[in-house]
């Protein structure tokens, strides 16, 4: 086959490994002109990329679309059919799988299902976003096993099949760089639902209209709504699934009301497949994902708290709402054109929000949103050490800085993770008294 491949990142790499045998042969279109391309291998590069994919795509016999590249703009003049790394793995995987998706919540939940899984001694592999790409564990797999796959909005985007488990979970305003709008972005989350078989599993998120209106979709005769009035839910002070109570929500090692419907979503989706003892050893004992409202050190009565994974306003939001004394706000990061108003909501409700500095690309559309609300903040033009440095300056002994932009990285950094790693290194400089 003759195979062009858009994108030539983690998962455009993982395709070009998958496909390259029988004699096939590639081309790999990418916006950036530095990729290296293997051996053999036709580069096609620049701002063009994607004329040049439709004037070639009648020479192809399948085009692999890697997630983080949109071609809904262009699907109608192409030639050749179109997959990606998700649709050929549910095409071909012989086991169950459980699907994850929603804004917020979707690493942390992946993970606990997996760790639940895992605890009760099942054949489980964790693949997406959050884990290894899906491709590589084929090998491994038996009838027996089971997948937990965090599923984006890119990659249920053009999805033909649904998980055998789907799981949704808070769903808001996301990745409208990415999708033509709101609806399709919605439509987009509503495939993990859309496909579903009467002998699959629904789980949704009862607090959340948009998740509750895509569950609908599903043709799973078995649903499992989990938040207030579901059948996971905290109840009392305690995890309850339907009138069993499990423990304590003062037992979950993880901070913060948004993972107490974490779990909910968590327990859910293992019911029946693991054992309430299964299920009360992670809850007691899982602390949480790097980067993700994670308390990375207190010195000189400072806390520091590292929410780098934080890439929209709603995220921010939760984080906003986990802190319990005074804080300074870091927000900031590539211009997505999304609503700020999360960030206005949040920090009016919170009585622990003291001060504010907004870096980044957004950094004056936040202030003059703000300054709309009669929120004032700092404007920082400068590196990430710059204003951290300020937030030195403003924090009391006794606060927090919490460090959770509420935006993408890529003006600054090349993802969460590198921008998370600096956030850590100056903690770290700063208590060596570096700073």
């Amino acid at each position: 086959m003759r195979i062009g491949i858009v994108g030539f990142g983690r998962e455009g790499k993982h395709a070009y490994e998958y496909w390259n045998k029988n004699g096939n042969t590639f081309a790999v279109f990418d916006k950036s002109q530095d990729v290296s391309t293997p051996e053999g291998v036709t580069l096609v590069a620049g701002d063009r990329y994607k004329d040049d994919l439709v004037q070639a795509s009648e020479h192809l016999d399948l085009i692999v679309r890697s997630p983080g590249v949109a071609l809904w703009d262009i699907e109608d003049k192409l030639k050749a059919p179109v997959t990606t790394i998700t649709k050929e793995f549910f095409d071909v995987c012989p086991c169950p799988i459980i699907g994850i998706t929603g804004t917020k919540g979707k690493g942390t939940t992946a993970t606990l299902i997996y760790s639940i899984l895992k605890e009760a001694k099942k054949d489980v592999y964790l693949v997406g976003n959050i884990g290894t790409p899906a491709l590589s564990v084929l090998p491994n797999l038996t009838q027996n096993s089971l997948v937990v796959y965090e599923l984006s909005s890119f990659q249920l985007y053009d999805l033909h099949k649904s998980p055998q488990t789907a799981v949704c979970l808070l769903v808001t305003e996301d990745h409208l760089d990415w999708h033509k709008d709101l609806e399709q972005y919605h439509a987009s989350k509503g495939s993990i639902f859309k496909h579903q078989q009467e002998s699959d599993v629904a789980i949704w998120y009862t607090k959340n209209e948009t998740s509750v209106e895509l569950s609908k979709l599903s043709h799973a005769k078995k649903k499992v709504p989990y938040g207030p009035s579901g059948i996971t839910r905290v109840e009392h002070g305690y995890f309850m699934h339907g009138d069993e109570m499990l423990c304590p929500t003062s037992e979950a090692k993880l901070p913060g009301a948004h993972n107490q419907q974490n779990i909910c979503a968590a327990i859910a989706a293992t019911w029946g497949l693991a054992s309430k003892e299964n299920i009360l050893a992670v809850i007691r004992t899982f602390s949480g994902l790097p980067y993700h409202i994670e308390t990375v050190g207190v010195h000189n009565g400072i806390t520091f708290i590292n929410d780098s994974f934080a890439a929209n306003p709603t995220a921010t939001e939760v984080a906003i709402a986990s802190v319990g004394q005074a804080t300074t706000l870091i927000i900031g990061g590539v211009d997505r054109g999304l609503h700020l108003e999360p960030f206005v909501k949040a920090i009016k409700e919170s009585r622990h929000i003291t001060n504010i500095i907004s870096f980044g690309q957004e950094r004056g559309r936040i202030k003059d949103t703000l300054q709309e609300h009669n929120i004032s903040c700092v404007v920082i033009d400068g590196s990430l050490k710059d204003v951290f440095t300020e937030a030195l300056a403003l924090t009391k002994q006794g606060g927090n800085i919490l460090f959770s932009p509420g935006a993408p990285s890529f003006d600054m950094f090349a993802n969460y993770e590198e921008r998370g790693k600096a956030f850590n290194a100056l903690v770290a400089q700063y208590k060596d008294g570096l700073l």
